[in-house]
Formats: C-alpha cells, structure tokens, sequence
C-alpha cells in the first residue's frame, strides 16, 4: 500500500499562480541602462541590509511615497497589500520587533523582466536565514517581484515588491 503525500509547496507555484514571469530571452540592453541595472539592483541590495540591519531611514528611503507591498505564502494564503511609505515602513517594523534572531535576506538570480529609462520590473530569489544561539538555519526560501521606478533626481526607488514564501515563516 502507498501513501499519498500532498507536495507543498507544489512545484512553480509562483509562476502556476501568475506571480512570475521573466521571459524567453534576455533584453537588449545601452550602456546607460546597463548603469541603472547596477543602480536598480542596489536598490534592492539595500533593502535587504537595511531590514536586517534594523535601519528604518534607509529602507524608507528605498521606496517610493506610494510603495504597494503584498505576498502570498506558497499560492495559499494571501499577504494583503500595504499601501504607502509610511505604511509599509511600520508593517515591516512589525516584524522586526517579534524577531529576536539575525536574520540575513539573501536576493539571488536576479531576472530583469522588463526595463525602460524610468521603470524596470526584476524577479529575484529570497534565502531567509536566522542566526540565533550559535546556530544559523533557513528559515524559508521564495521570491521577490520588484517594479522600480526613477525619481527626477535620476535615483532609482522601489514602487512595488511582491514576496512569494515558499513556507509561512
């Protein structure tokens, strides 16, 4: 007798749910938009250091004043959009303040879905990590979905971010 086991999470959810997408082929790219990649991909470095480094200013500073964040946890349960800098900033303050460990937010292949002069869309893996009583663990793995845009000023911000958790965390 076999035993049916349900694989959760089941295999590119993200993609089955319309998460993700990136393309058949590589875009052409200038040498100017060859800068704003690096520039974009900062950006997103930024975010990562800033939350684990429980720097409030810089994450502020990395979105947009109308940044929408939302996620779902593998397909299944929904994370409701938050709405605005301000906003999003004391969501993720939220967490933070329930987290006693390191965590470390590795952002891996990054996929340039789309890009122009003022917007581009990137896909990127997310290895979360806790470093907590000598040990260090994965706490879940998934991925992001990042629409930046450019200010006047010519700096690149975040206006979107999608997190796709492949376990709830």
């Amino acid at each position: 007798m076999t035993t049916e086991v349900q694989q959760t999470p089941v295999p590119a959810w993200g993609r089955a749910n319309g998460f993700v997408s990136f393309g058949d082929t590589q875009n052409a790219v200038s040498e100017a938009g060859l800068v704003d990649r690096f520039n974009i991909l900062d950006v997103l470095g930024r975010y990562a250091w800033a939350y684990d480094e429980r720097n409030i200013a810089a994450i502020e500073d990395g979105f947009t004043e109308n940044v929408v964040w939302e996620g779902s946890i593998a397909g299944n349960i929904r994370i409701d959009p938050v709405k605005g800098r301000r906003m999003v900033s004391e969501w993720l303050q939220g967490f933070m303040s329930a987290q006693t460990d390191q965590r470390r937010h590795n952002i891996l292949n990054h996929v340039f879905v789309s890009q122009g002069e003022s917007a581009a869309e990137v896909i990127a893996y997310l290895l979360l990590t806790s470093a907590s009583e000598g040990k260090t663990a994965v706490v879940t793995s998934g991925f992001y979905r990042v629409r930046f845009v450019k200010s006047e000023a010519d700096a690149w911000r975040i206006d979107y971010m999608f997190g796709g958790f492949d376990n709830p965390f």
